[in-house]
């Protein structure tokens, strides 16, 4: 056989996946008041992709089991722990996400490829204009970026996040998947 291969048949490709499920960690994403339901739906998908199984959601974004936003996530809510909290509720109860990377832009943030990311730790996202709060940026432990080649300056918040999560995993488990 030369070029690509040929797709895989769907029996295969479960099989592969569920070989991968034994290798989920617990990793977690804290998501600062998201706005959009389209991107939270992105975002469940992609989480559980990468294998994380708890999502924290501080906002006042209302969670609707609507068919689109089941459609989007291709049902992962179903899979994923999501706990909602508000601000100071999330505050008091930080250190147990600990520690904490926020995927952010900031004057101290490093390049994502040239990180050493946690084996244990929680990834923090922003709200789709004004990124992650500066309160919650000061309690983070580290903060990466990913290097931009085009004109834009950022990328949609689910994109950064898939990026963040699968170069997590890139770094921490080697599968012959």
């Amino acid at each position: 056989m030369t070029g690509a291969g040929k797709q895989i048949d769907s029996q295969k490709l479960f099989n592969q996946q569920k070989d991968c499920k034994d290798y989920r960690p617990g990793l977690k994403v804290i998501i600062d008041d998201i706005k959009s339901q389209d991107n939270l739906a992105s975002i469940f998908r992609v989480a559980d992709a990468a294998g994380c199984n708890h999502i924290i959601l501080q906002s006042d974004c209302e969670i609707t089991k609507s068919k689109q936003f089941t459609r989007i996530a291709r049902s992962t809510e179903k899979f994923i722990n999501l706990e909602i909290l508000s601000k100071t509720d999330l505050f008091e109860s930080i250190n147990k996400y600990k520690p904490l990377v926020a995927v952010e832009i900031t004057t101290e943030s490093k390049n994502i490829f040239d990180s050493v990311l946690p084996a244990d730790c929680t990834f923090v996202i922003g709200n789709e204009q004004n990124g992650i709060s500066n309160d919650l940026l000061q309690v983070c432990q580290q903060a990466i970026h990913i290097p931009m080649f085009g004109h834009n300056g950022s990328m949609n918040v689910s994109h950064a996040l898939a990026i963040a999560l699968f170069e997590w995993r890139r770094q921490q488990v080697k599968l012959a998947y």
